[in-house]
């Protein structure tokens, strides 16, 4: 900009620079008659067109064709376009009104004749025709009728002897020459007429006065007339122009006749006459040769203004001739330029194509830093859609690869942050960056840092939140916080000592804080040498030595470290820094500054111990990683273990290739592996709730004996496919508890003895009473446990053999889920291996609750629900369905199929619907019909909590009171009382037994 603008001195504004201004070319141009510039780079016209008729329109567009060069551009108005003619111009920037010319294969052609009644006038002229025509004035038309009869003829012309207009009959006094027209007076004027016109027009402009000519002989088609002439100059008021009106009457004929003398008339009075007319000839003869002596002299003027002006024009034409030159030589310099700037250009374009591979690969490198990065990072936009986020803040935001471009609003983190969207939103309005120290819900510590994303051209485009791992520093939080203390403390209160020398290495003046750092006054370091201060504590032989080498050698002494035995203070390590100072009087002396670093040096070495601490938690955090990765890993493997024989077997049976024997092996083997999908299912969702803290126990005092037979009942099949043998020895034992947690952990100690058991083993289970707890062992002849795995057995994700050839499948849950359970009942449980090959045992303990305690601290029990009994889903015994009317909902086909088909097989109608919609429409159609509904909760536009509110909202008679049972794959606490509270009397959690559904069904119908 500063080749081209000058900033003003006054104000913000800018102004063209000077060499700008000189190439620039003003010239006034009529678009409608003027020839045209050619090859031009840019035609600027805006808001101009909107002004002009169509058909000067259809004049002006083409001639802005012809002006530009093949690659030249059209600047209009916002308000213009090139509309019909599109054909000459291509758009380049619509909003902008930027056109290219077209290349034609003809090339236009144009008139250019001046025109002596410009486009305007015409119109103006037009204009008072309409005028005159809607309104018509009688006087006036009247007047002007007198004025053509009586009035003489006459002509109105400027200084330039242009006419401007004509009145009445000229065609006696004037003539058109042929050729191109031309209206200046004196080249029309007929023969005899020039010479007196041309001396009375002279005389009216130079004396500004009437002037009149008397009978000048004017020829007109071959015979003489005798006319006065008039010359009257005049100037309106209301311009600066000034005029002259020039009037033609027609002389009267003279009174003499003119007779021939014969020479028969001899009387001497007939001589008068003759010399009457020759008097009268004379007299002409000498007004005309003033008349000639006057226009001659006027000539004679009018000859020297001519000489003045062609000197002037002489003088101007060779001033332009310089400045041609002159601009010749700029448009060479101008031409040089633009080769110079063609090449800034090429270079410019070379260097945007670098530009655009380096942003390519930037563009790659970033993809590949964020996918590979191990920081939790997630951007927005200033609305709130999730833009980019890296892995590692998945599983804190709970994301998903395609949640890009949702709001962030619609995501549920695990950040114990609630005011989150809230921070957000500041960030984006006050452009300053927040941080903060957050939990996640499990309880592990992050700093959370939300700052303002900046584009390159610094606007803001949403926000970046950062997440640093601060678990390990939290938990040494004691020790961080009196570090800082400590560090927070020395900065604030330690001030540097200082003290001025002389050349002799007296102490010429000290600051307050040498003096209160060495404990001593100023009269007892006033002209005292500062090696015989504190007897002699400063006499240092290395320090004496430097300070000597400033004075002689002009060096400076810096960070010079000091560890001595001070008198007043002890030993003390001082940082020490001097120079020289020389002063007016030329006496030098030395500054010497004295800082005490013995806390500093003390402080690096608690903050290299602290450094240590963080390297340490890094390496904890990243074992941490690579276990929940290879637990990631085991849990597709499980996951996927199970589905292949059920897609197999599946396929198989659908093919219709097995038989008898072979159909009934394939159903055991999809059940048994459903089963242990639904299994680990179940582990991760008891792990969720636990981490989470929502798991609850219904507590009631309960017969451990009888929790321990029923776990056993259930693994006995187990055990005997295995032929291990399980021998209990179980007395009774009264617990406060949750029965089917406890059922839970006695189950997954048993699953784990006989799963790591071979066969033909033996697992004895041990209940007694050991003071005031309850004492159960679980011992078996496995394979044991190695001593270096025994502290972890029951931490999460934690397998003895987690690699690719182990022998046992599982996720290394079922003992952190056995732990916890215990822990919330308020026991322990432990594991013991004398090593590997020689078995375990597994030792819990409870606290017993005697039947006085229990019946005294019943009433401080917080009151249970009393819930339906489970019904026997073992049992193949189920009540008729016949009769009852079953609307299903449910978006999946599948399971509408499957729905269908089993309590059809038990006699039920059926009518399956693939929406709320569908299912509302067949209750109002059929009001009272159906006797249970089935729906699912997660369905698209409509899910199911909607629709069992929309159907409690009708009457009774109607279907408002039908029992509803929520069968859903969202198996959690909370799902299940959320559907209870929406108004259904039972949630079952997919997948479900045909029998077990059967039984629901039959149940709520009130068929048992």
């Amino acid at each position: 900009c500063q080749r081209f603008f000058i900033r003003a001195e006054a104000g913000g504004s800018y102004r063209i620079s000077k060499a700008i201004r000189e190439m620039c070319v003003f010239a006034r141009q009529d678009l409608g008659s003027d020839p045209p510039f050619s090859n031009l780079d840019l035609v600027s016209c805006r808001n101009v067109l909107i002004y002009l008729g169509e058909s000067l329109q259809k004049k002006v567009m083409p001639i802005f064709h012809y002006s530009l060069n093949p690659k030249g551009f059209l600047l209009l108005g916002n308000s213009e376009s090139s509309g019909k003619f599109s054909y000459l111009f291509n758009s380049v920037h619509k909003k902008y009104k930027i056109y290219a010319k077209k290349l034609n294969e003809t090339r236009s052609t144009f008139s250019f004749t001046p025109s002596s009644y410009p486009v305007a006038k015409v119109a103006e002229q037009q204009g008072v025709n309409d005028n005159l025509i809607n309104g018509f004035d009688l006087q006036r038309e009247t007047e002007q009728l007198i004025l053509n009869r009586y009035a003489p003829a006459s002509v109105l012309v400027n200084e330039q002897m242009k006419i401007l207009q004509v009145r009445g009959d000229i065609d006696p006094y004037f003539k058109v020459t042929a050729g191109t027209p031309d209206l200046n007076l004196l080249t029309m004027a007929r023969a005899g007429l020039l010479l007196d016109l041309r001396t009375a027009i002279y005389e009216a402009q130079t004396q500004n006065v009437t002037v009149r000519k008397e009978r000048v002989s004017v020829e007109s088609a071959g015979r003489s007339t005798i006319v006065n002439i008039e010359v009257m100059p005049f100037q309106p008021q209301a311009v600066e122009t000034r005029y002259i009106l020039v009037l033609f009457e027609e002389a009267a004929p003279t009174d003499l006749v003119f007779s021939t003398l014969t020479s028969q008339s001899g009387e001497p009075g007939d001589l008068d006459p003759e010399n009457e007319l020759l008097r009268q000839a004379l007299v002409t003869a000498n007004q005309e040769k003033t008349a000639a002596q006057a226009h001659l002299q006027s000539l004679i003027q009018e000859q020297e203004n001519l000489n003045q002006d062609l000197k002037i024009a002489n003088e101007e034409i060779l001033s332009s001739n310089e400045e041609l030159q002159s601009t010749n030589e700029e448009l060479e310099t101008a031409k040089e330029e633009i080769q110079a700037t063609n090449e800034e250009l090429t270079t410019t374009n070379e260097e945007l194509r670098s530009q655009y591979f380096e942003q390519s690969q930037l563009n790659n490198d970033l993809t590949n830093f964020f996918a590979s990065i191990n920081i939790p990072i997630l951007m927005l936009a200033n609305d709130l859609q999730i833009r980019r986020f890296t892995p590692t803040a998945q599983g804190i935001f709970n994301l998903i690869p395609t949640d890009i471009g949702r709001p962030f609003s619609d995501i549920r983190s695990t950040l114990d942050l609630p005011d989150l969207e809230q921070m957000i939103l500041e960030v984006i309005d006050t452009l300053h960056t927040k941080e903060q120290e957050v939990q996640t819900l499990s309880g592990y510590w992050y700093n959370i840092r939300i700052r303002p994303y900046r584009t390159t051209e610094n606007k803001i485009d949403g926000v970046v939140m950062v997440l640093i791992d601060i678990d390990a520093l939290k938990r040494s939080a004691a020790t961080l916080e009196d570090a800082r203390n400590y560090a927070e403390t020395i900065v604030e209160t330690v001030q540097t000592p200082l003290v001025a020398l002389d050349a002799d290495f007296r102490v010429n003046k000290a600051n307050r804080s040498f003096y209160e750092t060495f404990q001593v006054s100023s009269p007892e370091t006033a002209k005292i040498s500062l090696f015989e201060l504190g007897n002699g504590q400063w006499n240092i032989p290395q320090l004496r030595s430097i300070l000597e080498d400033i004075l002689v050698s002009d060096v400076q002494l810096h960070n010079f470290e000091l560890n001595h035995l001070f008198e007043q203070i002890g030993q003390k390590t001082m940082l020490l820094n001097a120079c020289k100072l020389e002063r007016e009087e030329k006496a030098l002396m030395l500054l010497l500054s004295i800082e005490d670093i013995t806390d500093r040096k003390q402080f690096e070495t608690v903050r290299s111990q602290l450094l240590q601490q963080e390297q340490l938690a890094r390496q904890q955090a990243e074992t941490a990683n690579r276990t929940k990765d290879e637990f990631l890993a085991n849990l597709s493997h499980e996951l996927r273990n199970p589905l292949t024989p059920i897609l197999g077997w599946a396929q198989l049976l659908q093919s219709g290739k097995l038989k008898g024997a072979a159909v009934t092996t394939a159903l055991e083997v999809i059940e048994r592996s459903a089963r242990a999908q639904s299994q680990l299912i179940e582990d991760m969702l008891d792990i969720s709730r636990i981490t989470s803290g929502k798991l609850a126990l219904e507590s009631n005092p309960i017969d451990l004996g009888l929790v321990v037979q029923a776990a056993i009942d259930g693994v006995q099949l187990s055990a005997e496919a295995k032929n291990i043998e399980i021998v209990s020895q179980c007395s009774s034992a009264t617990v406060l508890g949750d029965a089917a947690r406890l059922q839970q952990v006695v189950w997954n100690l048993l699953s784990n003895a006989i799963k790591f058991t071979p066969a033909g083993g033996r697992v004895e289970v041990v209940l007694e009473a050991i003071d005031d707890r309850a004492g159960l062992r679980v011992s078996d002849t496995g394979k044991g446990i190695g001593a270096e795995y025994l502290p972890y057995i029951f931490d999460r994700f934690h397998q003895g053999d987690s690699s690719s050839t182990k022998a046992s499948q599982g996720l290394g849950l079922g003992l952190s889920i056995v732990r916890h359970l215990v822990e919330l009942h308020g026991g322990t449980v432990l594991a013991d291996s004398p090593g590997e090959g020689q078995g375990t045992t597994m030792t819990l303990r409870l606290p017993l609750r005697n039947l006085t305690e229990v019946l005294t601290g019943a009433i401080d029990l917080e009151p249970t629900t009393v819930v339906m009994a489970p019904v026997n889903d073992s049992s193949d015994v189920v009540p008729s369905l016949e009769g009852l009317h079953i609307l299903a909902v449910d978006d999946r086909i599948d399971t509408r199929e499957l729905l269908e088909f089993v309590l059809e097989s038990y006699g039920a109608e059926v009518l399956t619907v693939a929406s709320a919609r569908s299912a509302m429409a067949a209750l109002t159609e059929n009001p009272g019909r159906y006797d249970v509904l089935i729906s699912d909760i997660a369905m698209p536009e409509e899910d199911g909590y909607s629709l069992i509110r929309e159907v409690r909202s009708l009457a009774a008679s109607a279907g408002g009171e039908i029992p509803a049972i929520a069968l859903t794959a969202y198996a959690g606490d909370k799902e299940r009382e959320r559907a209870i509270d929406a108004g259904f009397q039972t949630h079952i959690a997919k997948p479900v037994k045909p029998v077990q559904l059967a039984l629901i069904v039959a149940n709520l119908a009130g068929r048992f």
